[in-house]
């Protein structure tokens, strides 16, 4: 199982315009990172800071959308960084691992460490806020397992709320269509990208695709408390046709976990999947006129295919379902 953990590193925007419009024969043998090779990487920024002309109600409001820096000791040397969404005015939803994982630490990230960073980029953000508390899903600590458990998430109390945007809306029924156009935003890494500087955080980024697959029944339990949990999961199609892991014979313990189905070949015109840095990060479905967080990003499948390569062509996300821990997210944040 590929888990994105906790990674030290940061990154700069591709400033280059242009979107090609055509594909030839010589595109066969292209290769991807997080985002489709024929199109720059400042036009998936342009829509994650909702620029003109992603400013309508195509497209969700990614202002909600945050970024974490800390580090596990509780300095403030900013060692690693995360995604996040705004659920109300002061609390955050986030993945559990991305401040705890057992086999890698002995506690949880102290919440001194913590800084929440405010904007479409953190290396200059509208505001910085301190954190007050973290509440893991109950089984979390006691039973993490990426997403094998369905219950990676972690709520964040703020310091001090943010009022200058509206929270995101949080899913809470049962009705997210497979096959539907959905977006994924958040604040990965693209460091290794050509012209890029290492030393700088990515700013906010959105990709779109389309869900794939959608899974409840998986359940923890806890002092006698059994926690029902789900995931969603999409994967990342080649411009050329030629790539379709949720769709292909191969077929691995990750991928069945997310049970069988269709899934198209068809790349969306900003296609795209998750790298570093996005763990944490919201997945919008659209319900009607209203975009809400259906997803939040917990990791993806090792090796959909041999010889795959992270971020490339075939990657598959895998989200924790967040309707399916309504009881616990109403007990933290009402």
């Amino acid at each position: 199982m590929k888990r994105f953990k906790l990674f030290t590193g940061a990154v700069l925007v591709l400033i280059v315009l242009g979107l090609s419009s055509c594909l030839d024969e010589e595109l066969d043998s292209q290769t991807a990172f997080g985002i489709r090779h024929d199109i720059d990487l400042e036009e998936y920024n342009a829509i994650g800071a909702n620029d003109y002309p992603y400013n309508t109600s195509d497209y969700p409001d990614f202002s909600p959308v945050i970024s974490f820096s800390y580090s596990l000791d509780g300095s403030q040397s900013e060692d690693y960084s995360a995604s996040g969404v705004l659920v109300k005015a002061d609390w955050i939803l986030t993945a559990g691992h991305n401040f705890y994982v057992a086999d890698e630490q002995s506690s949880p990230a102290p919440k001194e460490g913590i800084v929440v960073l405010f904007g479409d980029d953190p290396n200059n953000p509208i505001s910085v806020h301190a954190v007050e508390k973290l509440v893991f899903h109950p089984t979390w600590i006691t039973d993490n397992a990426d997403f094998l458990n369905a219950n990676d998430l972690c709520l964040v109390k703020l310091a001090t709320p943010i009022t200058s945007v509206t929270p995101a809306q949080i899913n809470y029924s049962n009705s997210e269509e497979l096959e539907s156009t959905i977006w994924y935003c958040g604040f990965g890494d693209y460091s290794q990208e050509s012209g890029q500087d290492p030393d700088l955080w990515s700013v906010r980024h959105a990709i779109e695709n389309v869900l794939d697959r959608k899974v409840s029944g998986i359940t923890t339990s806890l002092q006698g408390h059994t926690y029902s949990g789900g995931l969603l999961a999409f994967d990342f199609d080649s411009p050329m046709g030629d790539v379709n892991s949720l769709g292909d014979d191969e077929v691995n313990s990750d991928e069945e976990l997310l049970g069988y189905g269709d899934s198209d070949a068809t790349a969306t015109n900003f296609e795209g999947t998750t790298v570093q840095g996005d763990s944490g990060g919201p997945l919008f479905v659209r319900f009607g006129n209203t975009w809400k967080v259906a997803g939040i990003l917990s990791g993806g499948v090792s090796e959909p295919f041999w010889d795959h390569q992270d971020g490339d062509y075939g990657d598959i996300s895998v989200f924790i379902r967040v309707s399916t821990h309504e009881a616990w997210i109403k007990s933290v944040i009402n």
